[in-house]
């Protein structure tokens, strides 16, 4: 994930001077943070659809090996992780513009970037995770069950990240 304190390093010189207009220093992190938030989410939701691609081979072994009673499970778990790749690269964004009628108080951005390096981890952990699906030893009924549960989790940590952006309401 990048590190949105780092974009500054690499701008120009017309913005290092445009930072020392009071205000715009803040105006131009929080457009980092937007630009970090989004290349986060993207990467996230590129690796959901990783393992959406590796439960389509263990569907394709389990077609080979004519276990086609698992393939019903096989799909409730691909549907599962496309739908959350979907609300990764909708979802709201995790701060508001200097501007913005919305203000994120920063411990509270603080929760939401920690919650969002859990999900990049067990994404990472999803992925490796499909590769112990292709196991051919494995017990298919466990085998599913075990990794959709670590999908529902995912969706449960990324319903997280929304309750927190959904009670930001208006900076009082």
């Amino acid at each position: 994930m990048v590190d949105p304190t780092k974009h500054g390093d690499a701008r120009g010189i017309v913005e290092s001077i445009l930072r020392k207009i009071p205000g715009f220093r803040g105006y131009l992190e929080q457009e980092y943070r937007r630009e970090s938030d989004h290349l986060a989410r993207t990467w996230l939701a590129d690796r959901l659809d990783a393992c959406k691609a590796g439960v389509d081979r263990y569907q394709r072994n389990l077609l080979d090996a004519r276990k086609i009673d698992y393939l019903d499970d096989c799909e409730r778990v691909r549907t599962r992780l496309d739908t959350l790749a979907s609300r990764v690269r909708g979802a709201m964004r995790g701060y508001s513009g200097v501007f913005d009628f919305v203000r994120v108080h920063e411990e509270l951005l603080d929760q939401i970037y920690e919650l969002d390096l859990t999900l990049v981890d067990e994404a990472e952990r999803l992925l490796k995770a499909v590769d112990e699906l292709l196991v051919p030893e494995k017990d298919p009924p466990a085998a599913i069950a075990e990794f959709l549960k670590r999908v529902e989790d995912l969706h449960r940590q990324f319903d997280r990240r929304s309750e927190l952006l959904r009670g930001l309401g208006p900076s009082k």
